[in-house]
């Protein structure tokens, strides 16, 4: 059945979810490679794991931890979705998601947390295709599950659920159902939360071992069934940590990271790749460009526009709109960001007086989204905003650019060479007194 989009302005305000990605069969996906230059992307980002595309010769690290970079909601999980289609393969790898947004709790995360529900997504996958493992490659992760886990104090009710529940299995399943258990806790109970934590922490060299004895045997059975080489693990959510919470995960933990003999790919905030702090471990020079509407000399770049026009016409059909010129002012004002344009839009559906965005509904909704800009910018934030659009400059890196980076106040583009402000900003009155040139 061919797809259509919604025609009908409340039809298309119930579909608009920001946190959604699209998987690599949707049809509102969109290809963005040439919109954000990004052409060497991928292939960048496969080698980096020892993956030529090119003749898919493969000759991967022991381990390997890359950060991918991106502003929040400029469309990072999408693409690696589309990614994953590639990497994946018996000669390359067996690509595994974990989506801390969904499985963890990214309000207050570690990273034990995130280990926890890395072995339980392997564990998963490895159930998913019928994988049997000898007791040498989980006689190290239930001795350590059984020894540091069901014997702390702390947690002796937490070992009576479990045992209340499906019980205490063995093999796989067992180690599944524990890991299940495990997550499950990190993300809604409170009460174990911590001690959870406090025993990992204490026996972490125990528990890393004991991960990556399972992910060697695990990755060789794999090979033997002809399935995949290694193993990805793409870990995603982690961008959407604020201040504090991603300093903690990338900076602090750095080590536990590391401890993890594997392939792992982290999405980051675009404002983490300034930090000077990063370990030199991490490999952290991979950016998803914006989809740029015009280049750094202002003239417009027509694979933008197109891209922009497209996502939003596969969200809304054209019909909701009187005439292009709607549409483009929607496109111009997203600056390019897939998720603002998707802010634009869910706006225009409320103002809508009736089953049609026109213009003065358009309007509305970029007034609205730029007082929301409003509450939280200061007037040193107007003052550096208009600063970098006058001067084409890239400004530097201190503590306020990199907080305007994270709100999406300041875009970058083409890897970060130039920046511009949020064009909706543009219309606000403090922007207009710091830029009184028009």
């Amino acid at each position: 059945m061919t797809y259509q989009p919604p025609a009908n302005i409340i039809e298309v305000l119930q579909k608009i979810e920001y946190e959604e990605a699209l998987s690599f069969d949707d049809p509102r996906y969109v290809n963005t490679t040439e919109a954000r230059g990004s052409q060497k992307t991928l292939d960048r980002l496969a080698r980096k794991f020892g993956l030529l595309l090119s003749d898919g010769r493969f000759f991967p690290p022991l381990q390997k931890h890359v950060l991918f970079f991106g502003h929040v909601g400029s469309g990072k999980t999408t693409e690696l979705r589309h990614y994953a289609k590639t990497l994946n393969g018996a000669d390359r790898f067996l690509v595994i998601e974990v989506d801390i947004t969904v499985e963890l709790d990214r309000n207050n995360l570690k990273y034990a947390d995130t280990l926890m529900a890395m072995a339980r997504a392997l564990l998963s996958s490895l159930a998913e295709k019928n994988i049997q493992l000898g007791s040498d490659a989980l006689a190290e992760m239930e001795s350590w599950f059984h020894e540091r886990v069901l014997t702390s104090d702390d947690l002796k009710q937490f070992e009576l659920e479990i045992k209340s529940g499906t019980g205490i299995k063995a093999g796989i399943p067992g180690l599944l159902n524990l890991f299940s258990n495990f997550t499950a806790s990190f993300k809604t109970n409170k009460t174990y939360k911590e001690s959870l934590r406090k025993v990992i922490r204490n026996s972490f060299g125990e528990f890393a071992a004991a991960f990556n004895n399972l992910l060697r045997i695990a990755e060789q059975s794999l090979d033997d069934k002809g399935i995949a080489k290694r193993v990805l693990f793409i870990i995603d959510g982690t961008d959407k940590l604020r201040g504090d919470d991603t300093r903690d995960f990338f900076v602090h933990d750095a080590e536990q990271l590391l401890a993890v003999e594997g392939h792992v790919l982290y999405t980051a905030p675009l404002s983490l790749k300034y930090e000077s702090n990063l370990t030199g471990k991490l490999d952290s020079d991979l950016v998803l460009p914006m989809i740029k509407l015009y280049e750094r000399d202002n003239q417009r770049w027509e694979p933008g526009w197109q891209a922009m026009r497209n996502m939003l016409l596969l969200r809304a059909d054209q019909l909701l709109f009187p005439s292009d010129t709607e549409i483009e002012l929607l496109v111009e004002h997203s600056g390019g960001h897939p998720r603002e344009m998707l802010r634009l839009l869910k706006l225009c559906c409320e103002f809508a007086e009736q089953n049609l965005i026109d213009l003065g509904t358009v309007n509305l909704a970029i007034k609205q989204l730029a007082s929301e800009y409003r509450r939280f910018l200061e007037p040193e934030d107007y003052v550096l905003l208009a600063s970098i659009d006058q001067n084409n400059i890239h400004a530097g890196n201190d503590e306020r650019t990199r907080k305007l980076l994270y709100n999406l106040a300041l875009l970058e583009y083409n890897d970060g060479t130039w920046r511009r402000s949020h064009p909706v900003i543009r219309s606000l009155e403090g922007y207009q007194l710091a830029n009184p040139t028009p």
